[in-house]
């Protein structure tokens, strides 16, 4: 009981998202749209042209390992919509993209 009151109290002090709100992520969605389902981002990075917001997901009960309970995720905007989204750490074959 402890252990799931110390993580909800670190997910709210964080400002971490819930994995469930990810998935709701569709390319196209404008940038309230995002803030939104995910609220604001912990921190992004800007381009010309486009710019990337940074996330911690918290990962689902089964997910998740003492060492590692949270995923960083991206989503990037290219005119104010979201073009590319997904895990931070993964190889840019597996993230997934606009078609």
């Amino acid at each position: 009981m402890k252990y799931s009151a110390c993580l909800l109290s670190i997910a709210l002090l964080t400002g971490c998202v819930h994995g469930d709100n990810v998935e709701r992520l569709q390319a196209g969605m404008d940038r309230d749209q995002v803030r939104t389902l995910l609220g604001p981002p912990d921190g992004s990075t800007h381009s010309p042209g486009k710019d990337c917001a940074y996330y911690t997901v918290l990962k689902d009960f089964w997910s998740r390992t003492p060492w590692s309970m949270s995923d960083r995720y991206y989503v990037c905007f290219t005119d104010g919509r979201v073009e590319t989204y997904g895990r931070a750490d993964q190889p840019a074959s597996a993230q997934m993209t606009a078609r």
